[in-house]
């Protein structure tokens, strides 16, 4: 390669000059840093000699291009052998010898740095001006990114979508400053916020709450270690929808929603606009009969009462612990869980056959069947699809009581849980996401509660039973109603006035329970537990200080917009809120570490303990785990083979080039035998 040399050209103002002084390192620091992006390179700190005092009396700043990459070596052998480099890592040095070292002084009682040398000649072109915008000294997070970052974060938003969300709001990526792994750095800080104290800090944040409503409620266990075994919370809210809505509870185990897999369980049901609502949740370490055992006693203990009837998959020891402690209450076993594994146990053939798809839905998901109706039905799609030696249906059909709808005529089906995506999140983020779903969940209940108080339902007659129905049930019940039945057949309503019932020919009248009060609108819904007679403070928590900040915010937009068209209008705008802030602000400006720790202990609302009493668990293996495929032994002919496919690399200990790296060097498993 031809060798170059690149002298920069420059104001005067802006190249450095050996015997030029400054106040203070940060000072010099910036003045070359300004002279760096002006010309085009990037830089990075070489290095420092300090005096006994702590005092930095040398400081060395060099091109980023200085030295060169380590020996190829190891790549040129590997791809001799026909490996694939999997991560090639790529350098940019080149053998620069741009720098500039900085040297302390003291005159007269002033104390300041000096320019001590300054080699300004670069061995290689500078990068193009389109190029620029990818320079370290180019992609700086300032406070506005961090901001906005945190609350992408805060909404479950990955570092990806954050970054083309930033670009459209600054204009382009030239004015974004900084790429998608800047982002991801600073999601990481996030965590590393928390890191090893997250339990603690959500069990301090629920004590706070206890602190301010006696309604919330918080249990958890630890195990030998201090470490976190089981948790389960409810806030009064929850209670109050459980005494409400909570006559059917769908229970479902949830995983990869955080770093430790541990399991999710939400308590959930639906409300009285056929809408999921949340009644409790809880995370456990295993799948054991105590770990379900224990949530369940701790959901009875805190609502006073047991759910009716309880939904759940097929685990043995979600089974065994309702019959143990919700000794009264009916167990289903959920439909979707278990027509979810159909497409995986029936004869491929039968998959794309739609007759084969009609007919089994129409013989399990009926809700006109009765249960002798329903085993003929059951027999006759067996018989004529020749799936008699299907173990997994027979297995299904010896519990035809557990999960078929014609058993639970006089129950409506259950609902779905708060939807969580977070496989890498701590435990503080996943308890914040979920808090954000649940605020979500219950947004959308009242802006449905705001639909039935103030529009006009849509009715399908003129009778007057129906128009007195339509103010008294929510709207999208009075709509299951008005759709009947899709044959449009007629059936026939009866009313026992003696016993004040109805019945219907169809079986829905009392499946779905229309005329039940717990359809009814919220203002006059009745509890089908009881009223839970307790104060729930719903009040937002947003402080003065956040809403004047929103308000700034929206302030600033809205201006923004307004004088974006004329440029001199926008220049005097920016420099008079530059001048104001300048004017209003007191003392040092806090130094950019400070503010970013500010920043993501807003973001988490909690402060970091200072002493740590229970602590993360380890990570667990549950049947949702992603490892639990991979924990049968390997012969060693397999650990031969696997070995013999991969690329080799060289032991820093041994300094040999072979499958072994420091941690498990043979030479140093010797010296320590001899030894």
């Amino acid at each position: 390669m031809e060798e170059v040399f690149v002298i920069l050209e420059c104001s005067p103002q802006l190249k450095p000059v050996v015997g030029q002084k400054f106040q203070s390192l940060d000072f010099a620091f910036a003045f070359y840093d300004v002279y760096a992006r002006t010309v085009g390179f990037d830089t990075r700190k070489q290095g420092m000699r300090k005096a006994a005092d702590g005092v930095t009396t040398w400081y060395s700043v060099v091109c980023n291009r200085k030295g060169n990459k380590r020996s190829n070596e190891e790549d040129d052998v590997n791809a001799r052998s026909g490996f694939t480099i999997k991560r090639r890592r790529l350098s940019k040095r080149c053998g620069c010898k741009a720098s500039i070292s900085f040297k302390f002084f003291s005159e007269a009682g002033i104390l300041g740095y000096i320019i001590q040398e300054f080699k300004e000649v670069h061995n290689h072109y500078i990068m193009e001006s389109e190029h620029q915008q990818f320079m370290t000294l180019n992609r700086k997070l300032e406070d506005v990114h961090h901001k906005f970052i945190l609350d992408c974060s805060k909404a479950n938003i990955g570092p990806t979508l954050t970054f083309k969300v930033l670009k459209e709001i600054l204009g382009g990526f030239e004015r974004v400053r900084c790429n998608v792994g800047d982002i991801r750095n600073t999601s990481q800080d996030i965590k590393a916020y928390a890191n090893g104290c997250d339990v603690q800090m959500v069990l301090d944040d629920m004590a706070k709450k206890k602190e301010l409503s006696d309604a919330f409620t918080y249990h958890y266990e630890v195990n030998d270690a201090n470490q976190l075994v089981s948790l389960f919370w409810c806030d009064g809210l929850m209670k109050r929808n459980y005494h409400m809505f909570g006559d059917i509870v769908a229970f479902d185990s949830t995983y990869s929603t955080n770093r430790y897999c541990m399991i999710f369980t939400p308590f959930t049901g639906k409300d009285n606009h056929r809408k999921p609502v949340t009644f409790a949740a809880g995370l456990v370490c295993n799948e054991k009969i105590g770990a379900f055992g224990w949530l369940f006693k701790h959901f009875v203990e805190c609502m006073g009462v047991a759910p009716k009837m309880i939904v759940t998959d097929q685990d043995l020891g979600m089974r065994a612990a309702i019959q143990e402690v919700l000794v009264g209450t009916r167990h289903r076993w959920c439909m979707w869980h278990i027509m979810h594994k159909l497409a995986s146990k029936v004869p491929g053939r039968l998959l794309r056959d739609e007759d084969f798809k009609k007919e089994f839905n129409a013989s399990v998901w009926s809700d006109l069947l009765e249960p002798d109706e329903f085993e003929e039905e059951w027999n006759g799609v067996i018989e004529r699809y020749e799936l008699e030696d299907v173990d997994w249906l027979n297995t299904l059909y010896e519990y035809i009581q557990m999960w078929i709808t014609a058993y639970f005529r006089d129950f409506p089906l259950a609902s779905d849980s708060v939807p969580i995506i977070a496989t890498r999140a701590n435990l503080v983020e996943l308890y914040l996401y979920f808090n954000n779903a649940l605020d979500f969940q219950r947004n959308s209940r009242t802006k449905l509660d705001y639909n039935d108080a103030t529009s006009v339902p849509i009715i399908a007659t003129k009778l007057g039973f129906e128009k007195h129905a339509a103010t008294i049930y929510t709207d999208n019940m009075i709509d299951t109603y008005k759709l009947g039945d899709s044959r449009r057949n007629s059936y026939s309503v009866s009313h026992d006035k003696s016993e004040d019932s109805y019945s219907c020919d169809c079986k829905l009248f009392g499946r779905q329970k229309y005329c039940n009060s717990r359809w009814m609108k919220t203002p006059i819904v009745k509890a089908v537990h009881g009223l839970f007679d307790v104060t729930v403070d719903t009040r937002s928590t947003v402080d003065d200080r956040q809403t004047v900040s929103n308000q700034g915010i929206s302030l600033f937009y809205g201006f923004i917009r307004r004088f974006e068209t004329d440029i001199d209008v926008l220049r005097a705008f920016v420099g008079g809120l530059e001048e104001l802030g300048n004017s209003l602000q007191a003392g040092t400006p806090p130094t950019s570490a400070f503010e970013k720790r500010r920043m993501i202990e807003e973001f988490y609302g909690m402060p970091r303990p200072e002493v740590v009493e229970v602590h993360p668990p380890d990570v667990v293996k549950t049947k949702g785990h992603a490892s639990s495929s991979a924990s049968r032994l390997i012969s060693k002919r397999e650990k031969a083979i696997k070995e013999a496919t991969r690329p080799l690399r060289r032991c820093k200990a041994c300094d040999e080039l072979g499958h072994h790296d420091s941690r498990n060097c043979p030479m140093l498993k010797e010296m320590e035998n001899e030894k």
